[in-house]
């Protein structure tokens, strides 16, 4: 087939957008705010006596800020705040508010890779009780034997108006070589040439789709259809199952599409909220809910878990979501405007760092792709969607390791997404950038010299504590695990303990491909790494808790007044305790 600019603009999926632009006052303003933002943080981190204090009351402040402006986009869906003349009944506004019965649609995306048969037939079961979801595509990243265990758990799940169908090839590998291929013979401009790649993608999803007769749109048509296709990683199943989104939303007038992972259990609200902050808010590109811990009761590190979910995810993500900004739409529940798609997913999909392609950090730079094109994204802190979390402290680790390496790449590779975002925006990746190498610097700094760097205040600490406590359980809909009283203490130090070496291990490896942790099927989580790879996966936690220990014993003998050489000794015991602990639990016993 001939490659030409006539023969393809045919193709272009209906739905092809962008974001408001950003004019050029605006982005020198912002400009402006982010020089601002950095005296202002160094203020308060540097000269204040009550830093923590302030940082929380400032997260706080901003928490609430992003609640009024979600209420304020779902008011102005149902009407509630519009002008006298298009204003409806109010009455009628309320109940349908009240009901949700008439709000937006959405099809729902669930994507995975040998997943755990239970806990997958206990996501699927959970759609049918979400409201607003009209159709629902399942992908499955692999077709071995293991990998049809998905396909069989989905066929049970849904007996009726369903459909499998098998993928010979994953869509992103098939429009990067279209992408080749169009720029070799075609003189067009990279950004026309993706448009092409994507267009003959969803060219060939239609094709895909006619040719198994689904009756999409029919009375007695398929609702629910699962793709599988060669095992490559989560982005690739991400990308062919978002294709086919983009085509079966056009087929049945869908403008909202729901993304989650096979591990995620949602509430009846769960995708209706979330769509309605989008649909309420031209602008709004995608849009994410707030997340709970299913499974809290499976272990102690799932218990702790839930409780840093509880303590710290509610108001650490609505800070700079309150400028319409959020930094992370979160795998598990993620949603989109689908006129956004098209022209991020390419860049998405095939994203290179210093000429390396990036596969694990899927859910970060697909938000910075609906940054850069002018979308805002939301949080919709009010909203909670249930996912999994590691039921061992090592692939707890793992898993904050592969997010760091995400944070890292997608703070510093577009410095341009900060011209065209609120300065908001800046002071929230800031804080997750320098606060935590600031402890790590501090902490190390003390074991060596004895000296403070940095001021530290343990009431400080404790009313950052507990502006944190009294806030969650007055406003976060979470309720928190069970018992919440007797985890918080314990979570905190759960959370902020490995926190620092998390993120300069993470810096330092942030080029590592690797996913980290097996998959919860029973042929993947029997596998075990070889010693040298765990020492190489976690060895810096066990390093990090030597030094924490070895600070802790100089920090009680410099307040007890011993001399240099029990000092000395206090170092050593205290050094190599938690190492030794932490090397036979980690990687010893793995």
């Amino acid at each position: 087939m001939e490659w030409t600019t006539d023969n393809l603009a045919a193709r272009l999926p209906i739905f092809q957008q962008r974001g408001p632009d950003v004019p050029a006052w605006r982005q020198f303003l912002n400009f402006l705010g982010c020089l601002l933002v950095l005296p202002v943080y160094y203020f308060i981190t540097g000269h204040s006596r009550h830093p923590l204090t302030l940082d929380i009351l400032i997260s706080i402040f901003v928490a609430e800020l992003n609640r009024y402006y979600n209420e304020n986009r779902r008011r102005r869906l149902y009407g509630l705040d519009a002008s006298p003349r298009t204003k409806q009944d109010p009455e009628k506004a309320l109940a349908m508010l009240a009901s949700r019965h008439t709000g937006p649609e959405c099809m729902a995306v669930v994507v995975g890779y040998r997943e755990d048969p239970k806990l997958f037939r206990r996501a699927l079961n959970s759609y049918k009780r979400a409201d607003g979801c009209r159709f629902m595509l399942v992908g499955v990243d692999g077709d071995d034997k293991p990998d049809m265990d998905m396909v069989r758990v989905f066929q049970e799940a849904y007996p009726e108006d369903s459909a499998v169908i098998r993928i010979e090839e994953p869509f992103g590998e098939l429009a990067m070589r279209t992408y080749q291929k169009i720029s070799d013979t075609c003189y067009e401009s990279p950004e026309r040439c993706r448009e092409m790649a994507i267009a003959h993608c969803c060219q060939l999803a239609r094709e895909i789709l006619t040719e198994h007769d689904l009756g999409l749109g029919e009375l007695g048509g398929i609702t629910r259809l699962c793709l599988y296709q060669p095992h490559m990683h989560k982005k690739a199943i991400m990308f062919t199952s978002f294709i086919f989104s983009i085509v079966i939303s056009d087929l049945l007038g869908i403008e909202y599409l729901w993304s989650s992972d096979s591990d995620t259990i949602v509430f009846p609200q769960s995708l209706r909220s979330t769509i309605e902050t989008i649909a309420g808010d031209p602008t709004a590109g995608g849009g994410s809910s707030g997340l709970v811990v299913h499974n809290e009761d499976d272990s102690l590190t799932t218990k702790l878990g839930s409780a840093v979910y509880w303590c710290e995810l509610y108001m650490t993500r609505s800070t700079s979501a309150s400028s319409g900004t959020s930094d992370c739409q979160s795998g598990p529940s993620t949603a989109f405007r689908v006129s956004a798609l098209p022209a991020i997913l390419y860049p998405w999909y095939t994203q290179t760092v210093l000429g390396r392609r990036m596969i694990v950090n899927e859910d970060r730079h697909l938000t910075t792709n609906l940054l850069l094109r002018g979308w805002t994204v939301t949080y919709v802190s009010d909203t909670l969607t249930a996912t999994d979390t590691p039921t061992t402290p090592s692939r707890w680790l793992l898993q904050q390791v592969r997010w760091g390496r995400a944070t890292h790449i997608e703070t510093f590779q577009q410095p341009r997404i900060y011209l065209l975002n609120h300065p908001i925006f800046f002071w929230a990746a800031m804080k997750k950038e320098v606060g935590p190498l600031l402890v790590f610097l501090c902490v190390l700094y003390y074991l060596v010299t004895g000296e403070r760097f940095a001021y530290f205040s343990l009431s400080d600490a404790c009313l950052r504590i507990a502006y944190t406590i009294g806030y969650n359980w007055l406003r976060n809909p979470d309720r928190g695990p069970r018992n919440a009283w007797l985890w918080i203490a314990p979570s905190i130090i759960f959370y902020n303990i490995p926190l620092p070496s998390i993120h300069v291990w993470s810096m330092l490896t942030v080029f590592e491909r690797g996913w980290g942790t097996t998959m919860r099927s029973n042929a993947e989580m029997s596998k075990r790494e070889q010693f040298w790879k765990r020492a190489y996966d976690l060895g810096f936690f066990v390093v990090w808790l030597g030094i924490v220990g070895g600070t802790a014993a100089r920090l009680v003998a410099d307040y007890s007044g011993w001399d240099s050489a029990a000092t000395a000794r206090a170092i050593f015991f205290g050094v190599l305790g938690p190492a030794a602990v932490s090397f036979y639990g980690l990687l010893v016993r793995g």
